[in-house]
C-alpha cells in the first residue's frame, strides 16, 4: 500500500498502515485505527498497532480540519 489521504468527517487523514510501527515508534505523531463502523481510535501501544496489522485495519495520522482552511 501507498500512503494516502482519506476524509473523514471534513477531517483529513494520511494512511500510514504500511509504516504504521515506524511512526509510532518515532513518537513524532499520534497513530489511529480506523474501525469498520466509521469511527477510529488512538493506538496507546506497539501491541495495539499489531492487532490492527494482523486484523487488517488502516492507521492513519492526523492531518488537519479541511474546515480550518
Amino acid at each position: 500500500m501507498t500512503n494516502k489521504m482519506k476524509i473523514r468527517d471534513a477531517f483529513v487523514w494520511l494512511l500510514v498502515t504500511d509504516k504504521a510501527k515506524e511512526v509510532f515508534q518515532s513518537g513524532l505523531f499520534e497513530v489511529y485505527k480506523f474501525h469498520d463502523d466509521g469511527t477510529e481510535s488512538l493506538c496507546e501501544s506497539l501491541d495495539d498497532i499489531n492487532d490492527a496489522l494482523e486484523s487488517g485495519i488502516d492507521l492513519a495520522i492526523e492531518v488537519g480540519d479541511l474546515l480550518d482552511a
